[in-house]
């Protein structure tokens, strides 16, 4: 009779009965739980880092492209406000004279540039207030009232 190639191998014709299930071969020991338990974990927050990152850097481009956009807006704004003084002096000059027309424009400019300052530097405080302790400002509305 021909032996088979492999010593485990059935005999040609023979039928061979099914392998029985070692059940403790198929669940893992305790360290390879723990293993697979701390694989999956670090999976999980090498994915979520990724996600992070790619959600970072969609906001950062929505960031850039506001921030191009508002300084787009300001020169716009800046050119308007040039336009609205070179228009105010050309429309006062048939009224009283050139020089006369640039200085009643520079002075004009000069006014609402000082009241703009006056008005920021009224904010200045009020953000100082803010900063203070809580007895200061305690102490302070009750002088207020």
């Amino acid at each position: 009779m021909e032996q088979p190639a492999h010593p485990s191998a059935p005999l040609p014709g023979a039928n061979p009965a099914p392998p029985q299930p070692d059940t403790q071969a198929d669940k893992p020991g305790m360290i390879a739980q723990l293993r697979g338990l701390y694989d999956d974990g670090r999976e999980l927050i090498d994915a979520e880092i990724g996600f992070q990152k790619a959600r970072m850097a969609a906001v950062g481009r929505q960031v850039r492209a506001m921030a191009l956009l508002a300084v787009v807006g300001l020169i716009l704004i800046s050119c308007a406000l040039i336009a609205l003084v070179v228009g105010t002096m050309i429309a006062l000059i048939p009224i009283m004279g050139a020089w006369a027309a640039m200085g009643v424009t520079v002075l004009g400019s000069l006014v609402l540039a000082g009241l703009c300052f006056w008005l920021a530097a009224g904010r200045i405080g009020k953000v100082g207030a803010l900063f203070e302790s809580d007895g200061d400002q305690t102490a302070d509305t009750g002088n207020a009232a």
